[in-house]
């Protein structure tokens, strides 16, 4: 793919210096400028302010989800710096932070590189849950996060946030129209259950997406094989039980139905199958959270998470009209867990009152099942696994107040992971393997970070994480040779400043790091002799994973506010894969773009008027690891102008206003039906003009 206008980095620097160069005019510095709030991470085991936290971390809240747009994680996740996604389905599912993160669900046990949770449900690796409506905030965590989540984070974390129960009355209607036949449908209401002091305070979201997709089956005469059917219901409840005790109830179903039509020969729109697929889960889920804070000493707070999913996954395999092969799998996966932390108050103090401590012990229990039909000319493949993941760990941390000025951090976690998988596979060839394994295996990751407050306007960090993620098993893949793979280990090095100018008007953040990748897991995929694709995980010898992140907000006057981030990323593999036809070696990593960016600015008049534009982009990126095909460089631009009154919004928005073809996942490989070795891709949304009305009441 080659985009219609190349983006050089040096770009962005320079709008940078421009914005910069304006700090010091009448314009920046106008009587009725605004200061930006403070954001608290909820992903951060004490809950610290983004600004003040020794990481790497976008934070979005629900001002800015709002301005933008945002519906769906899938509106968001490319608008922070080294974060990519691999989107084959018919949602977001597989996410890489850093060039570190699953692509498909095809290779290994079903444990993912980058974390996903949403109101502490854990969702990784089902990422289709991501409906942004009603939402508090999303927070995007770089690098390993394994104090707080263990192995499933060893790439970073993504955290989302609902809004909270009220103390206070308020309710909200949100609807939106839009080409392809878009049509959403959001409801909320909150308030206490009764005039009494600490009533119990309650808060239930409804949101509903449908569209028609954008592809058309030349085959059926359909424009509806790729359409989106999606409905999200979020109850929360507040309970004061004493005076002490605080109780938040949450229970969340999502239900989408959403067809799976993307693929074509020729790379298009146009989609000729007689099968279209389908990309169906349907989630129940609850959490509980109890807060204690009775004892002077310390504050006591439990988690208690039970999620269940049932997902469907098919698609016509040949993407033609003809039935030569069609593939389907069928997943059920029950997730329950317990995280219970010991807090220190202020008063509690250790060593000579310098230091702050947290203690805390998780327990999970995730079962999966999936049931595998692969036809193929007449043949069929059926694969029927079971899967049991159980983990238990312990984690503390420290946080040593050296000075008024620095600080050092401490965590540790310990982590026993039992895992029992159990397969049984019939092959095309009618053969009959099977592979029943049960390993345990103890890991451990910590960290130690320093923070420099040399003044209050100016930050300065470094730290190193020791990351890890367990090994496990090649799910279908019913050969000796690649049934297994080892737990991965890595070292993150990172040094950064976040900066606030301009009497907090202006926030900067930039970090630079680099991550040591020891037995590093990569996915492959190689056709053997029995004329069947045979997908993988599987260690390579080291990997390096490095470059940089930096961001600036700055709110220039009441009305206007520039915004900005851009990511600098840099891969290097040793080792021989498998499929030793080919080697990685002198190239980056499979989606490791080389640069990302995103440049906007919006302007909000006291008179109601709303406009906002951004663009982002990045650099062309391998697909996969077993072969070099790539995506070109693209850029989207993306608008929204609007009013806005006391008590309503009306907004009209474009999106790729340029309509911009671009890849978000691709393959190369031989159908054998004679077009030979082909490069194939999924296209990311065409143009596409809509309007959004906001009522409060």
């Amino acid at each position: 793919m080659t985009p219609k206008t190349p983006f050089k980095p040096l770009a962005y620097l320079s709008a940078s210096a421009l914005l910069l160069s304006l700090l010091h005019s009448p314009f920046a510095l106008s009587d009725d400028t605004v200061v930006l709030a403070p954001v608290k991470v909820e992903a951060d085991l004490r809950q610290s302010e983004a600004e003040d936290m020794p990481v790497s971390i976008t934070v979005i809240d629900s001002a800015e989800l709002q301005d933008a747009g945002a519906t769906h994680t899938d509106d968001v996740l490319l608008s922070a710096p080294n974060v990519n996604v691999s989107n084959q389905n018919a949602r977001i599912k597989h996410i890489q932070v850093r060039g570190m993160g699953e692509r498909d669900e095809y290779t290994g046990a079903p444990n993912a590189s980058v974390g996903l949770a949403v109101d502490d449900i854990d969702f990784s690796g089902l990422g289709g849950i991501g409906s942004l409506f009603d939402v508090q905030q999303v927070e995007i965590l770089r690098g390993p996060q394994n104090t707080r989540y263990g192995q499933s984070a060893i790439g970073g974390l993504i955290n989302i946030k609902s809004n909270d129960p009220t103390p206070f009355h308020e309710s909200l209607i949100e609807t939106s129209i839009g080409q392809y036949g878009h049509k959403e449908l959001g409801l909320m209401t909150s308030g206490p259950m009764s005039d009494k002091k600490d009533a119990t305070q309650y808060r239930i979201a409804v949101f509903k997406h449908q569209s028609d997709g954008f592809y058309n089956n030349a085959t059926l005469n359909r424009k509806d094989t790729n359409a989106k059917d999606e409905l999200t219901l979020r109850g929360k409840l507040r309970i004061f039980a004493t005076d002490n005790t605080t109780v938040d109830l949450t229970l969340l179903h999502a239900d989408f139905n959403d067809g799976y039509d993307a693929w074509s020969r020729d790379n298009t729109f146009t989609t000729r199958s007689n099968q279209p697929g389908k990309d169906d889960q349907l989630s129940n889920a609850a959490a509980m959270k109890v807060t204690y804070e009775g004892n002077t000493a310390y504050n006591v707070i439990s988690t208690t998470s039970l999620s269940n999913t049932d997902a469907l996954y098919n698609y016509d395999g040949d993407w033609l009209a003809k039935p030569e092969q069609f593939y389907e799998n069928q997943k059920h996966r029950r997730h329950i867990s317990q995280d219970v932390r010991f807090q220190s108050k202020e008063s509690a103090r250790i060593f000579n009152d310098s230091t702050d401590w947290l203690v805390g012990a998780y327990y999970s229990n995730m079962d999966e099942s999936n049931y595998t039909d692969n036809y193929y000319a007449g043949w069929t493949e059926l694969i029927d696994s079971d899967f049991n993941h159980q983990k238990l760990a312990a984690y503390s941390q420290l946080d040593q107040h050296v000075s008024s000025k620095q600080t050092m951090t401490y965590g540790l976690r310990l982590e026993h992971n039992q895992q029992t998988f159990k397969q049984t596979k019939k092959t095309y060839s009618d053969q009959t393997l099977t592979d029943d394994f049960s390993p345990d295996e103890t890991l451990w990751g910590g960290s130690i970070h320093y923070k420099y407050r040399y003044n209050p306007n100016h930050m300065a960090f470094a730290g190193v994480t020791r990351g890890y993620k367990a090994g496990g098993f090649n799910a279908g893949s019913g050969s000796s040779t690649n049934v297994t793979y080892d737990a991965e280990t890595l070292l993150d090095y990172e040094i950064g400043l976040k900066s606030n100018y301009l009497n907090n008007r202006l926030q900067t953040a930039t970090t630079l790091f680099y991550m040591d990748r020891s037995n590093p897991q990569f996915d492959g995929y190689s056709y053997d002799s029995a004329g069947e694709w045979i997908f993988y995980k599987e260690n390579l010898d080291a990997a390096q994973n490095y470059g940089l992140e930096t961001s600036f907000d700055w709110q220039a006057t009441y009305a206007w506010q520039f915004f900005g981030s851009l990511g600098l990323l840099f891969t290097e593999v040793e080792g021989i894969p498998q499929n030793s036809s080919f080697t990685m070696s002198g190239r980056d990593q499979a989606h490791a773009p080389n640069y990302q960016f995103h440049l906007g600015t919006q302007y909000r008049a006291a008179n109601g008027f709303f406009a906002r534009t951004e663009v982002r982009g990045m650099d062309s990126y391998y697909f996969d690891n077993v072969n070099n095909g790539k995506t070109g460089a693209y850029q989207i631009i993306n608008a929204r102008i609007g009013y806005e009154a006391k008590d309503w919004e009306v907004y009209a928005w474009g999106n790729n206003l340029t309509d911009e073809r671009y890849a978000t996942r691709g393959f190369k490989f031989d159908h054998y039906d004679g077009d030979g070795v082909q490069e194939y891709i999924r296209l990311g949304d065409p143009r596409q003009f809509g309007a959004t009305l906001r009522v409060h009441f």
